[in-house]
């Protein structure tokens, strides 16, 4: 199943700090920035369970990530990614000169994967780094 003409928002949330001061490199930071937040009506549309991987793509990119119920809402159409290395494979990476790429705003797809994982903070950056798509 999938749903598409959604619109992306990234973002800081709580849990994602609080996984954070126990490292990157933790699941629990994997949990917590590795998601996908959706309106409680567009999640039955995708008839999955709350934790099954699903792939997100734009214009930018694609990733997959654990998908998850929203508490906030209702808010349909729109679904939300902590900011974080799974985020940042979907967003403009050209700044038009201000800098900072649009983190907000974003036409995506979401799709349910039948095969496939969410990639741990680690090996989503040594894949990137090898496809060329970081520097250093």
């Amino acid at each position: 199943m999938s749903l598409e003409d959604l619109i992306l928002i990234t973002g800081q949330q709580i849990d994602q700090g609080v996984a954070l001061e126990a490292g990157k490199t933790k699941m629990r930071y994997v949990k917590a920035a590795g998601i996908c937040k959706f309106d409680k009506e567009d999640f039955k549309k995708l008839a999955c369970m709350v934790g099954t991987p699903v792939k997100v793509s734009t214009d930018f990119g694609e990733i997959i990530v654990y998908s998850t119920i929203s508490e906030e809402g209702p808010h349909p159409g729109i679904i939300f990614i902590p900011a974080g290395p799974w985020a940042n494979q979907l967003v403009n990476p050209d700044s038009q000169g201000m800098g900072t790429p649009t983190y907000k705003g974003i036409k995506a797809k979401v799709e349910v994967v039948e095969s496939g994982k969410v990639l741990d903070t680690l090996t989503l950056l040594r894949k990137y780094k090898k496809e060329g798509h970081l520097d250093g």
